[in-house]
């Protein structure tokens, strides 16, 4: 029985059509889905046999039951229950599930769940038809189904991402202070000696790229350009977040962020991210959301507005103030809970969003929303800078996205966080490496990838301190500056030193710093730690 990825875990079906055994999310997700299953499951209604039941075939439509359908019908919005002979996952078309039945001799009929990509194969030739919406089953094919054709193939040039996510905040325990980690107060802990050099850290582990949260929108104090210039000098890529938050904390009317988007990207500009009549050399992507699509929790379209209005903002900014993009590429880190696209044409875990983001673009009022700028500027920056991107904490997801991301090629995607949350060193270390094996084909739209996370969240508690590649150790090697931002009063914080012991935490944190450096051929400099 194959694994399914579902929001942070794999689960495994049972042998009914759509059961699980479990369900496990720990995103902010997991609410608005469980409820949305909820309604789902609540929706079905079983037939009796002779009630009557739309029946697609060809081109032509007829009504009847199985029992006097032919071969090769198909029934929309139907669960075949009962007679199942074997359970097949990683199936991503009703064509290829009737395939799977056809290449069977014992198989009769089958069931094709778009959403689990399972295909469920059945022996029975008149089975119980139940109602469920976006199913669709189907009697054995009367011969054997055309071969679709291969997808387009396409060249891509991109250096291969080997990123680091960075956020570690000074605390031991729980505490309050900034998320902005650019701001000068910082500069001890990822500046040049005699500070903490976690700059030089992320380098030697083979890294050439630092991902981070908060970095425009908070106000944090300072010159946000010295970040930027230390991590040029190591040759890190840099690819600053916007504060997420701040649309939710009424930063965006009713969702709509194209003003305050623009306005953060105005005064980043004059916070050193803008060098002459461009951005700063070293940043490489800007991330306009991190997990979007909780907002959904706020209404059905507001993450497609917020999104498209934020990038209509960021497009703005840039055109008022005179920066050219250059190299700079946009996208939305999405969590990889399950999800329908708004115009119905996409389901699956996170590519629903990415549909989202393509078909607003094209058709803006999808989202409720009407482009303050021009509808060419956001079409030209979705088809020329624009990356799909998606957090996930387990493995797989290569795999997942190879049957189901030409849809959106040439634009390309990468991982935006990457947990590995219980895995061994050894199975983090061939992850990785089948990662880095991807990113050197240059017909994979697939970019690279983004290690959760540098440092062990200690102020988070609980599971999300499993993610850390270093802990903080007990030596105090300095203190950060005045730490603050708009909505955090000044504070300065002890810095300790970085170390690989895992301390209280539990042995799975242990090899993974060195499962990092080994697969990126990097290495750990014991003169930079405890």
């Amino acid at each position: 029985m194959a694994p399914l990825l579902l929001g942070d875990s794999w689960h495994y079906p049972n042998s009914n059509s759509i059961g699980f055994a479990k369900m496990a999310w720990s995103k902010p997700l997991v609410a608005l889905s469980a409820i949305a299953l909820v309604a789902l499951f609540a929706a079905v209604q079983r037939p009796t046999r002779g009630q009557q039941a739309e029946v697609l075939r060809g081109t032509g439509r007829r009504l009847g039951d199985s029992s006097s359908a032919k071969c090769g019908t198909t029934f929309k919005n139907t669960d075949f229950n009962g007679g199942d002979l074997k359970s097949r996952f990683g199936i991503f078309s009703p064509l290829a599930c009737a395939t799977a039945c056809w290449n069977l001799p014992t198989c009769m009929s089958y069931t094709f769940v778009r959403w689990q990509t399972g295909c469920y194969l059945k022996s029975v030739t008149d089975p119980v038809h139940v109602v469920k919406k976006r199913v669709i089953s189907g009697l054995r094919p009367c011969s054997a189904p055309p071969t679709p054709p291969p997808p387009k193939v396409y060249n891509y040039s991109f250096e291969p991402m080997r990123g680091v996510a960075y956020a570690p905040l000074p605390c031991k325990g729980p505490c309050m202070t900034s998320e902005d980690m650019l701001q000068e107060g910082y500069q001890p802990l990822w500046g040049a000696p005699p500070a903490r050099d976690d700059l030089q850290v992320i380098k030697d582990l083979g890294a050439n790229t630092v991902r981070l949260y908060h970095s425009i929108g908070l106000d944090g104090r300072g010159d946000h350009g010295l970040f930027l210039d230390r991590a040029a000098t190591l040759g890190l890529d840099v690819m600053p977040g916007y504060h997420t938050y701040n649309a939710i904390y009424g930063g965006c009317p009713n969702f709509d962020c194209y003003a305050t988007w623009k306005d953060y990207t105005l005064k980043a500009f004059k916070n050193g991210f803008q060098r002459n009549n461009t951005w700063h050399p070293a940043v490489s992507v800007l991330l306009l959301f991190n997990e979007l699509d909780f907002f959904r929790g706020y209404g059905r379209t507001v993450h497609a507005r917020a999104a498209i209005s934020a990038l209509d903002g960021v497009l703005a900014a840039e055109k008022e103030a005179g920066v050219e993009p250059g190299r700079v590429k946009l996208s939305i880190a999405w969590s990889n809970a399950p999800g329908e696209s708004l115009d119905g044409k996409v389901n699956g875990f996170a590519i629903w969003a990415m549909q989202d983001v393509a078909s607003c673009v094209a058709n803006p009022s999808l989202a409720q929303y009407k482009p303050k700028t021009s509808q060419a500027l956001l079409e030209e920056a979705y088809k020329t800078r624009w990356a799909h991107s998606i957090n996930v904490q387990t493995p797989g997801i290569l795999g997942y996205m190879k049957h189901h991301y030409h849809q959106f090629e040439p634009i390309p995607w990468f991982i935006g966080e990457y947990g590995a949350n219980g895995m061994s060193s050894a199975a983090i270390q061939a992850e990785l490496e089948c990662m880095e094996n991807a990113t050197q084909d240059k017909n994979d739209p697939f970019m690279g990838m983004n290690f959760f996370q540098f440092q062990t969240a200690y102020y988070k508690g609980g599971s999300e301190m499993n993610f850390g590649l270093f802990r903080l150790g007990d030596r105090e090697i300095s203190k950060t500056g005045d730490i603050c931002d708009k909505g955090m009063g000044c504070k300065t914080f002890p810095v300790h030193c970085l170390t690989l012991d895992k301390g209280s935490l539990p042995v799975l944190v242990e090899g993974r710093a060195e499962a990092v450096a080994n697969a990126w051929g990097g290495s750990i400099n014991s003169s930079l730690l405890c």
